[in-house]
């Protein structure tokens, strides 16, 4: 397969051990691990990829997020992945509409319709991860969608690619025409089956009345009584149709309202019955509306319980007894006046069903707070299984006037067969539950049970209630064995004659929604084997992914979790030590080499896992002998250290002043390649620092601007400056605003608003012992850190004096040391040095990167309220989280800087010459792919405050 695709893919294609079982799992409870993995970028490589595959007898399966959780985005054929190609985002005139590409996160979408008070309707639990090509093929919908908002009822065109390689552009009257003749045969087949169904009153009244409620079980049969063209009726059953039926290139959707007006509250009741007769009046007839009640989620108690110690549940607590729910409801309205008459009406009809306690804030941070842990239930609720187990999942549906019961008879089900551990929660206006439960594979007689256990939710909900199998989340393995059951074998055959009709070979995604295996819902089924108390909480949803700057690159969180499980588990059982140091050599690089260890992946983890502490923990063991007697060296000698990297760096800067910069980077990539990369690259964009501030007495401002220094005096308040070591080794680079170097502008700033600071004696080779623990020599970490602290406790006089530095790596490390509080330098400046100061001239647009230690710092505001006062306009780089120079992987491992920053051009706005980043290495880094330099935030803000 790799052979046939040589020089038709520009993407990378993967068949070794390592790589195709990292791409073996995706968040549902099943793992396959396929022949190929291969990254497409365009329709052109989507064909090479159906004829290659066709050759070499192999099935396709597209992968967008990998967050779907029946098993529909993984194979034992080809993955094929979608990679930065189809990223296309084109808002359309007052934000009607909206086109797409599947690589699209929907996050990034509504945040592009934002600003016109518009968003796209669907709107799944794993938004803020999952992808366009997922929701089109699954027809997700989620929390406020509906029925009515989903795929299938407001997308204006869909861009499709079928097996034989015809591409279909609903929207193109030209592409229409030609495909109405090139495949007049197809159109007359399904123009058949629409006839058909129209002709059995029975089935067209079934169709009718189960897509009433929320419902993914099988093909979107209502395209055959909602459609008369068969075109049309085409388009609308490749959505919902899982990757089966053929390829979608691109979406466009009419948008629906983003009311700016909302509020939220989280509202208990006695009962789940008060509760669910509550919700059947708020549903208004199962008819979708904008204004009023726009969202209900029911949570039982036991989902509660799991979130109980989270700071917004605080003032709910003493409302909660054994068996009370709680229902999260959203009131949205286009002004204030409107919102306030629709809370009325809402907590009148809360009080008549006995809500217990009736608080509907228009707090916008505390609707994100509760909102944030009703999405994050899947992977909270996860969290609390077991460790060792797997975490199980289903959603389904029932008519929406049968709520109250269905929720008791689900409790029921659940409890009678041992699922103790299991959860339920909802998208309730849809008449939508979910609920999510543990169990081990490992252990003999779990699938059984598992399978027993689905048997029974079959008949209580397709039979008993009528209802939906699965609501939103797609057949997929897990379903395909009861969508006969569900729909009765007459839909069901038709269900086979489309598959037929789109996809005689069977080459798209096989076993995936029809499946004549009765059992394959409980084979494949993952096993968590246990393997680091950091990661053991994991159950690979991929919400981390989108932080992960190697994503794409080599592994992500999600994938070294993975990888390291199955680690665990071959050196457990023995069974193939070959493949087991295949995986050990192949991770040094994947896993470890290229992980930035930023942890960021634990800001969108919903129970923080820090993968990033996992890969420094591996290193620590990794490390042999010679580098930990290195390690004690450097520790011991680091300001000799210090002052060869920066006279390095500075040898390397006067070089280029007599080589040209191609030919001294090409010299030392020659080096590297003859060392083992052992040789650090030379980077145009990485400057020698300025070493330690000098001592400043009486003197002139250096940049001559008219204003005096003022001299320390008694009574001035006093500061700890600590220069962190990047800023005193590596300096910015040069730009018209002759701007100050870090250290020498962080001095300028105190002084110029009014503090007398203190720096530290013997700076060289002060270093808070981050870099230390990122290359995994815990010990030479803690000694160097803890050297410094009791340097800066000294100088603060043990604390009283605030302390100030000036990269949020080493303020995000030193406050993770016993010791004194360390302000980072957007913290200070913003709220004491700012206030004090007159901006006298600002830049017209600025770039602004938060660095992954800013992230966690939760700094965002601070700097991008600094870059407001500084600019005119600021941009934000939405397309990066964390850089990936990650301390000197930038000189290193460069190609993770690289790829982490691919994409930063398109979030500098045209005519924008600077940028700026709070860690002087990052700012290397972006300066060298960005195009534009980037400075220090205190650089930036002594200029203007000049």
């Amino acid at each position: 397969m790799a052979v046939r695709l040589r020089g038709q893919i520009k993407g990378n294609v993967y068949t070794d051990p390592l790589m195709t079982y990292a791409w073996s799992g995706d968040a549902s409870s099943y793992r396959l691990i396929p022949a190929v993995v291969v990254f497409v970028n365009s329709e052109d490589e989507v064909r090479a990829v159906f004829q290659a595959a066709r050759a070499e007898g192999l099935p396709v399966t597209f992968r967008a997020a990998g967050t779907s959780l029946s098993g529909q985005a993984v194979t034992d054929g080809v993955l094929a992945v979608l990679g930065d190609g189809w990223r296309k985002l084109a808002v359309h005139p007052d934000a009607a509409q909206i086109t797409l590409g599947p690589a699209v996160i929907v996050a990034e979408a509504n945040r592009a319709l934002k600003p016109f008070d518009k968003k796209i309707g669907p709107d799944p639990a794993s938004q803020a991860t999952c992808k366009i090509g997922g929701v089109v093929n699954n027809n997700s919908s989620g929390m406020c969608c509906g029925v009515a908002q989903n795929t299938y009822h407001t997308m204006a065109r869909l861009r499709i690619m079928l097996t034989d390689g015809t591409m279909l552009d609903s929207g193109d009257p030209a592409s229409r025409d030609a495909f109405r003749l090139s495949h007049a045969a197809m159109l007359e087949q399904l123009h058949q089956l629409h006839h058909e169904v129209m002709a059995d009153a029975e089935l067209a009244a079934l169709i009718r009345k189960k897509y009433r409620i929320k419902n993914t079980v099988g093909y979107s049969l209502n395209a055959l009584v909602d459609y008369h063209d068969p075109l049309d009726i085409l388009v609308h059953l490749i959505v919902g149709s899982e990757g089966t039926l053929g390829f979608v290139s691109e979406v466009t959707y009419n948008t629906v309202p983003e009311h700016p007006f909302k509020a939220t509250g989280l509202i208990p009741f006695p009962d789940p019955q008060s509760a669910g007769r509550a919700i059947i009046e708020m549903a208004n007839g199962g008819v979708q509306v904008t204004t009023g009640i726009t969202a209900a989620e029911y949570i039982e108690r036991r989902a509660l319980a799991t979130v109980e110690h989270l700071a917004p549940m605080a003032p709910l607590l003493p409302w909660l007894t054994e068996n009370s729910p709680a229902v999260l409801i959203d009131v949205t309205a286009p002004d204030a006046d409107t919102l306030a008459a629709e809370i009325a009406k809402a907590e009148a009809l809360l009080a008549r069903h006995g809500a217990t306690h009736i608080d509907l804030s228009t707090d916008e941070h505390r609707s994100h707070a509760l909102w944030d842990i009703r999405k994050g239930f899947f992977t909270s609720g996860g969290a609390a299984r077991p460790k060792g187990t797997s975490m199980l999942t289903e959603d389904v549906a029932a008519p929406i006037e049968r709520l109250a019961e269905f929720v008791l008879d689900m409790r029921k089900l659940l409890d009678d067969h041992g699922y103790d551990d299991a959860i339920i929660f909802g998208h309730a206006l849809a008449g939508n539950l979910h609920f999510q439960m543990s169990d081990n594979f490992s252990q003999p007689g779990a699938a059984e049970k598992f399978d027993v256990f689905n048997q029974e939710l079959s008949e209580l909900v397709s039979v008993r209630y009528g209802g939906s199998l699965k609501a939103e989340h797609g057949t997929g393995r897990a379903i395909a064995p009861f969508v006969e059951a569900e729909w009765g074998g007459k839909a069901y055959a038709f269900m086979h004659r489309i598959k037929a009709i789109f996809d005689p070979e069977g080459l798209l995604n096989p076993g995936v929604l029809l499946n004549d295996d009765k059992k394959i819902h409980v084979k494949n089924l993952k096993v968590m084997p246990l393997a680091d108390e950091v990661v053991d909480l994991c159950i690979e949803c991929g919400f981390c992914e989108p932080a992960c700057p190697s994503h794409h690159m080599t592994l992500t969180p999600r994938q070294r979790i993975a990888v390291t499980r199955e680690r665990a588990r071959l050196r457990e059982t023995g069974e193939d030590p070959a493949r087991l140091a295949r995986f050990e050599a192949d991770f040094q690089y994947a896993g470890m080499d290229t992980c930035a260890a930023c942890n960021l992946c634990s800001l969108r983890c919903p129970v923080g896992i820090e993968t990033g502490t996992l890969i420094m923990s591996e290193r620590a063991k990794r490390r042999g002998d010679a580098a930990r007697s290195v390690a004690r060296f450097a520790a011991d000698h680091r300001g000799a250290v210090e002052t060869m990297m920066r006279g390095g760096v500075a040898i390397a800067d006067a070089a280029r002043t007599i080589v040209p910069a191609p030919a001294l980077e090409a010299l030392t990539d020659t080096a590297r390649r003859l060392t083992g990369k052992r040789v650090p690259r030379v980077s145009r964009a990485l400057h020698h620092g300025p070493g330690a501030p000098r001592p400043r007495d009486t003197r002139q401002d250096p940049r001559k601007t008219g204003f005096p220094v003022p001299i320390a005096q008694s009574g001035r308040p006093q500061i700890v400056y600590f220069p962190a070591c990047p800023s005193r080794m590596f300096g910015a680079p040069k730009t018209e605003h002759n701007l100050l170097a870090t250290p020498e502008a962080m001095m300028v700033l105190l002084e110029r608003a009014g503090y007398e600071v203190i720096v530290p004696e013997h700076l060289n080779g002060q270093c808070c012992g981050q870099p230390f623990q990122s290359k995994g020599f815990p010990e030479q970490a803690a000694m160097v850190g803890d050297a410094l602290m009791a340097q800066l406790s000294a100088d603060s006089d043990a604390g009283r004096l605030p302390i100030v530095t000036d990269a949020s790596t080493c303020a995000k490390h030193l406050n993770g040391l016993s010791g004194s509080a360390v302000a980072d330098s957007p913290q200070f400046l913003v709220e004491q040095v700012l206030p004090r100061l007159t901006v006298t001239q600002t830049l017209p647009s600025l770039a602004v990167h938060h660095n992954c230690s800013a992230q966690r710092l939760a700094e965002q505001p601070m700097t991008e309220a600094i870059a407001r006062a500084c600019a005119d306009e600021v941009a934000v780089l939405s397309s990066i989280t964390c850089c990936g120079y990650a301390g000197d992987k930038g000189l290193f491992v460069p190609e993770l800087n690289a790829h982490a920053t691919r994409r930063m051009a398109q979030d500098i706005p045209e005519g924008c010459a600077l940028g700026v980043s709070t860690v002087s290495t990052c700012a290397s880094g972006l300066t060298e792919h960005g195009g534009i330099p980037f400075v220090s935030l205190a650089s930036l803000l002594e200029w203007a405050t000049r």
